[in-house]
């Protein structure tokens, strides 16, 4: 199994949650985003050291959550401050985004890492539609041309125009190439049937965020047999899955410290009103965290979310303070990592 640890730039100081979007940016205080800027940096290099197989990031706007509008500019710096691990875009969001100019940033993070780039293509949640006023119900078609446009500009030797439904392009000719040939290992999403089938039909992985077990094992067993049917075997790196994380020495700290941190973010939210257009789904995973514990439950729910055929998981350590995630990191690569790893 491949471990793979979420660099996630979230804002180390008091703003609105999840449920509020947008964020008044009145709540960023500079000297604060920057630090934590500098932190999300360090944990990438403390996993790329520590021996986690991926560093991934994720694309988000208006939000304190995670501060990566632009996934690309961060994984330029996460190239710089690792030299092993995997850089994971997971994912670009293809709606807010020129296809095109998206191929060409992908294919510069490629380089830059010197072939480590995987990537995730995602459609993106509601409140994200509304960045950019994208048309809400045309962004899964949008999705699935970009998906095929940005791989036949990867894979193209001659300039060619693009005539679709979604996009029109009457020259694409990328540089520079990727260094991975013919391209960096993509994926899909896995969180509905129709794109389960589409990855599929692509030959592309799949990923899933927060989902119970039972529900990916459903989904990885229609991945399968969608595969069969378009020829081709999919192996457990095909399938990646992302959740919440924290470890400590045992189950009652980790989660008395969990209990904590979310008591006092709750503490802060009723002390903030705003308006909002409406956050990202909250499912109850996010909210119950699916990998926190000490060393053996932590082993425990690795084992289980294998057996589900998961072959990647992304941990997003995403609880705590700054010093509270770095000691939660060390533990689980002291007494997790390596037992996970070889499952």
């Amino acid at each position: 199994m491949l471990i793979s640890s979420l660099c996630m730039v979230g804002y180390d100081g008091v703003a609105p949650g999840l449920e509020i979007w947008p964020a008044e940016p009145s709540y960023c205080h500079r000297d604060v985003a920057l630090a934590s800027f500098n932190h999300s940096l360090k944990m990438a290099s403390k996993a790329d050291a520590l021996g986690f197989d991926w560093v991934s990031v994720s694309e988000h706007h208006y939000a304190p959550y995670i501060m990566t509008p632009n996934p690309c500019v961060i994984a330029g710096a996460l190239a710089q401050v690792t030299s092993r691990a995997k850089i994971a875009l997971l994912g670009p969001l293809v709606p807010l985004s020129n296809p095109v100019r998206l191929a060409e940033e992908l294919a510069m993070v490629d380089m830059l890492s010197g072939g480590r780039l995987v990537v995730l293509f995602l459609r993106g949640t509601p409140n994200e539609h509304r960045t950019y006023a994208t048309d809400a119900s045309a962004t899964r078609a949008m999705t699935q041309e970009g998906i095929d446009l940005i791989v036949k500009a990867w894979t193209s030797d001659e300039p060619f125009a693009w005539d679709g439904v979604e996009y029109q392009f009457s020259t694409v000719s990328v540089w520079p190439k990727t260094v991975q040939s013919p391209h960096p290992p993509i994926f899909g999403s896995g969180n509905s049937d129709e794109s389960v089938r589409f990855a599929a039909a692509r030959r592309m992985g799949i990923a899933f965020s927060f989902a119970p077990p039972e529900v990916v094992r459903n989904w990885v067993k229609l991945y399968n047999a969608e595969a069969e049917k378009a020829g081709w075997q999919p192996e457990p790196e095909h399938v990646i899955y992302r959740g919440i994380a924290y470890a400590a020495e045992s189950d009652a700290k980790a989660f008395d410290d969990m209990g904590a941190f979310f008591g006092a973010k709750m503490a802060e939210q009723a002390q903030i009103q705003q308006k909002t257009l409406g956050g990202p789904p909250v499912v109850p995973l996010v909210l119950e965290p699916y990998f926190v514990g000490g060393p053996k439950t932590l082993k425990g729910k690795m084992e289980a979310i294998r057996d589900c055929g998961v072959g990647v998981v992304d941990l997003a350590w995403g609880i705590g303070g700054p010093d509270q995630r770095e000691v939660a990191m060390d533990c689980f690569a002291e007494g997790v990592l390596g037992v996970a790893q070889e499952l």
